[in-house]
């Protein structure tokens, strides 16, 4: 987002939801004449992301806020109906949120997207960062070690659970991953809008494809606005 427009435009403030309550968490960014403003929550679990948005949706709205939400499909839920990755159960779990939010008052407010299958299928596509982290953590020998080629397959139609491939992928350069702060931060840290935009040339990770879309959609026209 930052890469779109610059520094100064943005302001962030971060929240965690804890027993009900909204306790702020680190990356509070204000610079003083920013003109688009973020409240990013993070609810602890996937299977929470939509009833957290729900409870405080009207609250949202009446402040001006579109809300985007995001979960991982892969879950506990989804792992009762299938232990791979199946588009009928993908689609069972889509339609139910839309069901959901298709009831609320200004649903068009309200833009809610599934990493599929985990957010790690992201980053496993844009896999050019990886090599940024490591020099040893090529699309070649990642797939000579591993047997999966980066720069062929769709990680989000290839692994059921990709975060597991993440931390295969990154062991091979001694890195932990084990999704903690700082490991987050290392790794998106380096990535680049021209890593986005050839992941979406590929027309693989149409769920991050999405996302990101939309992301940049309302971004834009704020910005314009």
């Amino acid at each position: 987002m930052i890469q779109l427009i610059g520094y100064e435009q943005l302001s962030f403030d971060c929240f965690e939801l804890n027993s009900d309550r909204l306790l702020p968490v680190a990356y509070k960014y204000n610079p003083p004449n920013a003109q688009i403003h973020y409240q990013i929550i993070n609810v602890g679990t996937d299977e929470r992301v939509l009833s957290a948005i729900i409870e405080r949706y009207d609250k949202f709205v009446n402040l001006g806020f579109d809300v985007i939400g995001l979960r991982d499909m892969y879950s506990a839920e989804y792992r009762k109906k299938s232990n791979r990755i199946d588009e009928t159960v993908n689609e069972y779990f889509i339609h139910a949120v839309e069901k959901i939010i298709g009831g609320l008052n200004n649903n068009d407010k309200l833009h809610f997207f599934f990493a599929i299958m985990e957010l790690e299928s992201w980053l496993l596509g844009l896999y050019r960062n990886l090599e940024r982290m490591h020099n040893s953590l090529t699309p070649e020998n990642i797939r000579i070690n591993l047997g999966f080629d980066l720069q062929v397959i769709d990680p989000e139609t290839e692994f059921f659970q990709p975060a597991v491939q993440l931390k295969l992928v990154l062991g091979l350069a001694n890195i932990r991953y084990d999704k903690h702060k700082s490991e987050m931060e290392n790794i998106l840290s380096r990535i680049t809008l021209e890593d986005i935009e050839q992941l979406i040339a590929t027309n693989r990770c149409k769920s991050f494809a999405s996302f990101f879309t939309e992301i940049q959609r309302e971004l834009l026209e704020a910005h314009d606005n």
